[in-house]
């Protein structure tokens, strides 16, 4: 949604890749921001091995640290989840073990077109159980990635909702990225 285009493929889970370092610049405002896609690791429904997802995460870590930094961790999940142990695994993976609680994170929840009164009810029901679940973020944004069904003039039902959720996005991303990118001291 924030490259404005389908670049980065959501893949349909049959994808038994493990993670690669891909690189999707994208600017918002003037500004360049490198976007790195991952998988979450556990997560049985991506098939994908979780000690070479996790040992390729670590590269990749490694390879942000020495270029440049992490500014800001984006975690993302559907609406229709709660926390569960793979949710909080990848959390506290992420969070504590890569970059050691000292960048921002915020979470965006997607599929919340249906969601009554507004998209960001989902989240007014559903922090409570990530506070539980020890998953802490600096901020949120419930949103849609969805556009729906064509419409008689010819656009798609949700093309509003898209189009405020990658506003959304973008100004999520602009507000809680990090000036300096904080940099994973690796011990030897």
């Amino acid at each position: 949604m924030i490259l404005g285009s389908d670049k980065a493929k959501v893949h349909d889970g049959q994808l038994r890749q493990p993670l690669r370092n891909v690189v999707y610049p994208v600017e918002i405002n003037g500004v360049t921001y490198n976007l790195h896609d991952t998988v979450g690791v556990g997560e049985h429904h991506h098939n994908v091995d979780s000690a070479k997802a996790t040992g390729n995460l670590y590269r990749l870590m490694a390879d942000v640290s020495n270029a440049g930094g992490v500014n800001l961790l984006v975690y993302v999940v559907r609406c229709n989840k709660r926390p569960v142990q793979a949710m909080r695994k990848n959390y506290g993976l992420f969070y504590h073990g890569f970059c050691d609680s000292k960048v921002s994170v915020v979470i965006v929840v997607t599929g919340c077109e249906d969601v009554e009164p507004t998209m960001d009810t989902w989240w007014i029901d559903h922090e409570p159980s990530f506070k539980q679940a020890g998953m802490s973020f600096n901020a949120h944004a419930c949103v849609c990635a969805f556009k729906g069904a064509r419409t008689n003039d010819g656009g798609y039902r949700n093309d509003n909702l898209v189009a405020e959720s990658v506003g959304v996005l973008k100004r999520l991303v602009v507000q809680h990225c990090m000036k300096n990118g904080w940099k994973k001291v690796w011990s030897s």
